[in-house]
């Protein structure tokens, strides 16, 4: 189905039901999530067909340059963020989208009022979803998301990075979780339900917070958009992958169960059930 402004899915594999909200309509199926004791986490990445997931630039554009500025993905992105209780980045995901003010509505402007009524739809709190950063060691870049937040923000970071966070941005809300500069993945979780009440937790990036997200079995869907070009990657450009910082061995491999394949010109949208 194509909206007005160019968003149009192919639907080639998804599970019966019904699109109840015009939002979900342009998608071409229903987008919900199980409600659940704990939180629902799910991960959304854009990648090249080789896997690469950032080409290391600082002009504020990287994962739209990896996904060759597709409307569909940003339409995508946009209905994930209007789902969510909570979108959760690292500080390196920050640093790479230079001006960016992390609502759904700047992602597709022309459907504002689709997405709006999607999250009412969903009976999620009006307004935005709260924008969580992940930054053990409190090390933050200025950024417009800090300084004239159009959404509510959150630093998580350990008790040694939050007097680096509060120094740098003393009117911040900051949480502190274990010590040291690692944060375990399912302690971020926590944390996000216990002091926000969160119930839908969308993590766009990096691929070092998805690996600490993945060591903890912490993600329930993957939400993976494949753009169609080749990055490739040698000494001085290393390029990160979906996942760093995790390294599993052949019996810990995360597997998991395809939900649903879509296709906007050539790129493919696919939604994966992690089995934890």
């Amino acid at each position: 189905m194509a909206g007005n402004d160019g968003v149009g899915f192919e639907v080639l594999h998804e599970a019966p039901g019904i699109a109840a909200t015009a939002a979900e309509r342009v998608y071409g199926a229903p987008l919900r999530f199980p409600a659940r004791p704990g939180p629902f986490v799910a991960a959304n990445f854009v990648s090249t067909i080789d896997g690469v997931v950032s080409l290391g630039r600082t002009e504020g554009d990287d994962s739209s340059v990896v996904g060759m500025h597709a409307v569909a993905d940003r339409y995508l992105m946009a209905m994930l963020r209007a789902a969510a209780d909570v979108v959760l980045v690292g500080a390196g995901t920050l640093r790479a989208a230079v001006g960016h003010a992390w609502t759904a509505a700047t992602l597709a402007p022309d459907y504002a009022d689709h997405l709006a009524a999607y999250r009412r739809a969903l009976k999620r709190p009006a307004g935005s979803a709260t924008l969580a950063i992940v930054s053990g060691s409190g090390r933050l870049p200025e950024h417009v998301v800090l300084s004239r937040p159009q959404v509510n923000v959150v630093i998580v970071t350990t008790s040694t990075g939050q007097a680096t966070v509060r120094s740098a941005f003393p009117d911040a809300r900051v949480l502190a979780v274990g010590e040291g500069e690692a944060i375990a993945g399912r302690d971020i979780v926590e944390l996000l339900r216990r002091e926000l009440a969160a119930h839908v937790i969308v993590c766009e990036g990096g691929p070092r917070l998805l690996g600490s997200l993945l060591r903890d079995r912490a993600v329930h869907q993957l939400f993976l958009t494949v753009a169609p070009q080749l990055a490739g990657r040698d000494g001085e450009h290393p390029r990160p992958a979906l996942i760093e910082g995790l390294a599993a061995e052949p019996p810990d491999l995360p597997a998991a169960a395809l939900l649903s394949v879509r296709r906007a010109a050539d790129h493919l949208f696919l939604r994966y059930q992690l089995q934890r």
